[in-house]
């Protein structure tokens, strides 16, 4: 899933996602198991954090967002991932697409005006979604704006409304077979026993214009990253979303579980329509969806009002990599200490050393069995063991003196989980 360009930059959170997947992708090239590996990313930068924080400052929305976008290329590069970034939602060259859908979806009576009573935010002076209000209580009609947490008004407001309903009857069968986490699919099957026509109208500026003559509303931002996987496609067309020849599925899409809901439904309805008109050839979006874990501080979550953020600019890139992997299982997330990540500073160095021993002639190594057990738990999103086998691999063999074959293997594999391995020098701690 593609990040917000926040003005806070790259959290650790993004660091668990995208630095462990890369590893997962360069491990898979290594192994020779796929032709071709692609791993796009882009910025989902319309929104209202980045419009209320240029209205306090006087600013212009568009001028912070690049900045802020800026700022997130730099630290993707300090990251050393191979993400390809290939669209930002705010360009005109993608807002084209977002407006494209509105219309196509207007041709087809899948889009519609209506006067309902709706959510209204007074602070961000907007209306919301259904799904953008928190309840306490899901019968009750009392509830708060899911970002500044002003008390909800209800207002009859003329808006846009998606008519998803439509397919609520198959996003609901499709959870039979699709590959999502449990947890996410039972989330799904609640939302859709009360799913509702899509409210997507906002009387915010900084979104996708209503390609309506007259309009003066734009666009949800879940519009824009209802189907941006299918724009990497083929970023640079301008004549059609993309050619018939370059679709592909999603092979795997990973994101926090807090889009369990809006986004991967949003997604996988406006496929569904895509599906059902000719465009794409698969009627879900995505083969397999899962879910990093959280890291927390001290049993806590992360946040600004508690001081316990990690800044991951503070750290060397492999060495925060491997630590991300090893502070537990990718799916379950684990607790930030800063002082363990010294440890795997440490088992960085010794492995770096006894490899940069190597002789033309030395012991014979299992690195077969090493590949073969790191493998199987690459495959099941088990990087803490990835690293713990390492570590027992050079504990067990450390004595014996390397071959330069064998150092060579070995290093390889490391660079999937530290790619400056080979380049770098450690220091000793």
């Amino acid at each position: 899933m593609f990040p917000y360009p926040s003005g806070n930059g790259l959290h650790i959170g993004h660091a668990y996602n995208y630095a462990l997947i890369d590893s997962y992708c360069r491990w898979q090239k290594g192994m020779g198991r796929y032709k071709n590996i692609f791993q796009p990313f882009g910025y989902d930068s319309f929104g209202l954090p980045a419009e209320n924080y240029a209205r306090e400052h006087g600013r212009d929305p568009k001028e912070v967002t690049y900045e802020n976008i800026d700022k997130f290329r730099s630290q993707m590069k300090k990251m050393n991932t191979k993400f390809e970034e290939l669209l930002i939602t705010s360009d005109e060259s993608y807002q084209k697409w977002t407006q494209w859908l509105f219309l196509k979806m207007k041709e087809h009576g899948m889009a519609y005006k209506a006067n309902y009573p709706t959510n209204y935010c007074p602070s961000c002076e907007t209306i919301l979604a259904n799904e953008q209000v928190i309840k306490d209580n899901p019968a009750s009609k009392e509830g708060k704006c899911e970002r500044c947490k002003t008390k909800i008004e209800f207002k009859e407001v003329e808006s846009w409304y998606f008519k998803i309903s439509k397919y609520r009857d198959r996003l609901i069968s499709n959870l039979d077979w699709i590959d999502y986490p449990e947890k996410t699919k039972k989330q799904q099957r609640q939302w859709l026993e009360n799913m509702q026509d899509w409210c997507v109208s906002r009387q915010r500026s900084w979104g996708c214009p209503i390609p309506i003559e007259g309009e003066t509303d734009t666009l949800d931002t879940f519009v824009d990253s209802s189907f941006y996987f299918l724009r990497y496609l083929d970023p640079n067309n301008d004549k059609e979303l993309f050619t018939k020849d370059k679709y592909k599925q999603v092979d795997l899409y990973i994101g926090g579980n807090e889009h369990a809901c809006m986004h991967l439904i949003y997604a996988r309805a406006i496929n569904m329509f895509l599906y059902d008109i000719g465009i794409v050839k698969e009627e879900e979006p995505f083969k397999k969806v899962i879910h990093q874990g959280m890291i927390t501080s001290k049993g806590r979550k992360m946040s600004k009002s508690l001081g316990n953020v990690v800044d991951p600019d503070n750290y060397d890139s492999d060495e925060l990599r491997m630590y991300l992997m090893f502070i537990g299982h990718y799916l379950e997330g684990g607790d930030w200490d800063d002082s363990k990540i010294v440890g795997i500073r440490r088992a960085i160095y010794k492995w770096k050393r006894w490899i940069d021993s190597a002789e033309e002639v030395g012991d014979k190594l299992d690195i077969l069995t090493l590949t073969n057990t790191i493998d199987g738990y690459v495959e099941s999103f088990k990087f803490n063991k990835v690293i713990s086998t390492l570590m027992e691999f050079y504990n067990k063999n450390k004595d014996k003196k390397i071959n330069i074959k064998d150092a060579e293997l070995l290093s390889k594999i490391i660079e999937s989980f530290a790619p400056n391995f080979k380049i770098k020098n450690y220091e000793k701690v």
